[in-house]
């Protein structure tokens, strides 16, 4: 990191906390022109000891690479990075692949493989982000080799679950809840997010905003989901225009729509009024549906396409973004129930 990057760096973090987004960003383009003009010169690029050395470097990444990020991501890194630091005992620029697989090797007593890798997916675009940022000068990660996950069949619901799961809707709300995920496949945050307004009652659509891919992309309602949605929806007496979420809490006269936590809630309590055995969650809806459609002839492409993967070749990249009319096919395919 050069000295002009650290003076720069050094404004930007102490101003953070006095300007907007959007002010920070002006300054940082009026930083950038001046200092161009300039020569600075100095004894260190970082703090000298460990702590400060850390602590600035997770300040510049909260004020750089933080805002391009969901809160949640940057949560899961910070905390992936204050683990490590806590493990190694060192400033971050000074860690090593050896230190990044004597932390993870300590994490087998009481972490599966899968989270394990998590771990380090994290701790390793924070290091590419160092890498790319001048701070250090590889990242120590790419040395580590992922642990091996044991494959296991995919979790997916048999016709005759889903038909038991009914059972379990005691109000108009869980039916639509259930219907909607089944047919959509989306997201728990992205469910979320959904306005009453945002629905498409004419051609049975939502165009929602990928929580990972960060691009809208299209998914549908079939006529049974589009049913029980519009009952559940005149139920509680609010316009298709309504600008309140599509799916609030259940009590009277509150309008708060469900969050993350609710949504998986509601769902765990119409699969125990439905007296199943086994884990019913959001995600094994998307699951679900990604598999029926390969049930059903679809390829492995059609369904991370319904379901919004990032994820596709270059050639898969550019058919889907000529031909949004390809998702509602493989929808009708595929998913629709007829």
């Amino acid at each position: 990191m050069t000295e002009k990057e650290k003076v720069k760096n050094n404004i930007m973090i102490k101003m953070r906390y006095h300007m907007d987004a959007g002010t920070m960003d002006i300054l940082a383009a009026v930083l950038t022109q001046e200092l161009s003009a300039v020569e600075i010169t100095g004894n260190t690029t970082l703090p000298a000891t460990r702590d400060d050395t850390n602590s600035y470097i997770l300040e510049l990444f909260r004020l750089q690479k933080a805002p391009k990020l969901s809160e949640r991501t940057v949560r899961q890194y910070m905390d992936a990075m204050r683990r490590l630091i806590d493990t190694v005992q060192k400033p971050l620029t000074d860690v090593t692949s050896m230190d990044i697989d004597r932390y993870l090797a300590g994490l087998r007593s009481c972490n599966q493989e899968v989270s394990i890798n998590n771990q380090r997916r994290h701790i390793s675009a924070v290091y590419t982000w160092m890498r790319r940022s001048h701070i250090v000068q590889e990242n120590p990660c790419e040395s580590v080799d992922p642990y091996k996950v044991p494959l296991k069949p995919i979790d997916h619901m048999e016709p005759e679950e889903t038909e038991q799961l009914k059972a379990g809707c005691r109000h108009k709300r869980d039916r639509a809840l259930i219907e909607v995920l089944r047919s959509t496949a989306m997201r728990v945050g992205e469910l979320e997010n959904v306005k009453v307004r945002d629905v498409d009652w004419r051609q049975g659509q939502l165009l929602i905003y990928g929580e990972k891919t960060r691009a809208y992309r299209p998914v549908c309602l079939d006529s049974v989901a589009l049913k029980y949605l519009g009952e559940y929806i005149t139920e509680r007496g609010v316009s298709p225009s309504s600008p309140e979420p599509l799916f609030t809490t259940l009590k009277s006269g509150q309008h708060e729509g469900l969050t993350r936590a609710g949504i998986r809630a509601a769902v765990k309590g119409i699969k125990q009024r439905a007296n199943m055995d086994r884990r019913v969650y959001p995600h094994l809806f998307r699951k679900t549906t990604a598999t029926n459609i390969v049930k059903r002839g679809g390829s492995v492409h059609d369904a991370g396409e319904y379901l919004g993967h990032k994820d596709r070749s270059t050639a898969g990249q550019y058919y889907a973004y000529v031909s949004q009319g390809h998702t509602v096919d493989i929808f009708n395919r595929y998913v629709a129930t007829v």
